[in-house]
């Protein structure tokens, strides 16, 4: 599913069922943080970045969670990011921890598409998994987002059962 295959990903989110709420958060490829500020009514920062390098690839897990104080976890985001498809300018800035993978690309001006590889969903959460692809640039980004706070603040329906 490509970003821009609009009626395929509306058709592919109807027949498997995704609230709305849902859809525009999956859908979406801004910078998830903005999204996720807007729909809490305050920032959303990003915490606890973890990278390792295992064969090849830079593993970048971090946690985005609500003000005030980062008390509240609204996604958690794992990253594959290989070392030989990256530019040394992206690779720097990533292993920096300073900014969002997103905000890398835009900051670089990097040309690039986004195609959504795969969305999921059950009682407890939703997630989705897609590639941002440009010259010298490849990632690999899962996003996983708990069902719990998203319930709370009405911007989706809790699950049947």
């Amino acid at each position: 599913m490509e970003e821009l295959d609009f009626q395929g990903l509306l058709d592919y989110f109807k027949q498997k069922g995704f609230q709305r709420g849902e859809q525009v958060i999956l859908g979406n490829f801004g910078t998830v943080q903005t999204l996720l500020s807007l729909i809490f009514e305050t920032p959303v920062n990003v915490y606890d970045i973890e990278m390792k390098e295992k064969n090849g690839d830079i593993i970048r897990q971090v946690n985005l969670k609500a003000e005030p104080g980062g008390q509240v976890l609204v996604a958690q985001a794992t990253s594959r990011i290989p070392v030989d498809r990256n530019r040394s300018d992206v690779l720097q800035a990533i292993t920096s921890g300073k900014l969002g993978l997103g905000q890398i690309v835009v900051t670089n001006q990097i040309p690039n598409r986004r195609i959504l590889q795969e969305v999921g969903r059950n009682k407890e959460a939703f997630w989705r998994t897609y590639t941002i692809e440009g010259p010298d640039l490849f990632l690999e980004i899962h996003e996983h987002f708990p069902r719990e706070p998203y319930e709370k603040v009405g911007w989706i329906e809790p699950e049947a059962g």
